[in-house]
């Protein structure tokens, strides 16, 4: 770590000891279509910020934002979303050619953060694996997991409705859907959940662990029961429950509804 980053605390003795800074890269994509295993990526921004404990370091933000030309046209129904155009993209280097400044900055990270982070790291371990291949499961916090555990009855956990909910946005320049700019409320997010539940979480680790912890599913999202509340299924289709739970796709495909159903039965 660069030592003019170090910052420092004073121990109960009164010797000043260095406290490591913490570095978080936040990211975002945007790609030419939603299947995170087929997509490429046509705009990419990540933003290496620094934090003493949860405070952020002033002026040690390192920044990337490209557009990138991806291999095939952009379809209109991608651009409908982001609103950038294969017009834009003429002339734009290709993820490969930008792939060494990426590289620096995630050799720097300590955790990656974004708004359903395996959406994008899914992407960006395709299409730069030399680079992002080494990312481990305790180096990943989802913006969106977090979200979820903290406020489970919001009614939309998406990055756009939580910018409106919460006031993500302020002092944020840009257009929803563009990378840096969503990259940006990512960072607003997480801060906003440190702030409400800081006396919770000692450390960056502790919250990555609780990003990935079993979330507490509330409705099926799937078959005959699509919408319903897990809780009433439990109490009214024991059967089903217990078929579900020995299915291998259901630890694979649904472990938070695999660990809910768990919960809710008592089963092990």
């Amino acid at each position: 770590m660069n030592s003019e980053l170090d910052l420092f605390s004073r121990t109960d003795e009164g010797d000043v000891e260095p406290i490591p800074p913490i570095r978080i890269l936040y990211l975002d994509t945007e790609t030419t279509g939603a299947d995170p295993n087929s997509v490429e990526i046509c705009e990419a921004a990540f933003l290496l910020t620094t934090y003493s404990g949860f405070d952020r370091v002033p002026d040690a933000d390192i920044v990337f934002d490209a557009l990138v030309m991806p291999s095939e046209p952009v379809p209109p129904e991608a651009s409908a979303i982001h609103h950038i155009t294969n017009a834009m993209l003429e002339g734009k280097p290709g993820i490969q050619e930008v792939s060494g400044d990426i590289r620096k900055m995630v050799d720097a990270a300590d955790f990656v953060s974004a708004h359903n982070l395996p959406f994008d790291i899914t992407i960006l371990r395709r299409q730069l694996p030399d680079v992002f291949g080494g990312i481990a499961p305790e180096m990943e916090i989802d913006s969106l997991r977090l979200a979820r555990h903290l406020w489970p009855l919001v009614p939309s956990h998406s990055l756009q409705a939580l910018r409106y909910r919460f006031h993500l946005d302020s002092g944020i320049e840009g257009d929803a859907h563009r990378a840096l700019f969503d990259t940006l409320l990512v960072r607003a997010l997480v801060e906003k959940v440190l702030s409400e539940d800081s006396l919770r979480r000692s450390d960056w680790r502790e919250w990555a662990e609780f990003a990935r912890s079993p979330l507490n599913v509330q409705t099926f999202s799937f078959g005959k029961y699509r919408g319903k509340l897990v809780e009433d299924i439990v109490a009214s289709d024991a059967d089903y429950i217990r078929w579900l739970l020995k299915q291998n796709w259901m630890t694979e495909g649904y472990p938070d509804l695999y660990h809910t159903l768990l919960k809710k039965t008592g089963d092990r």
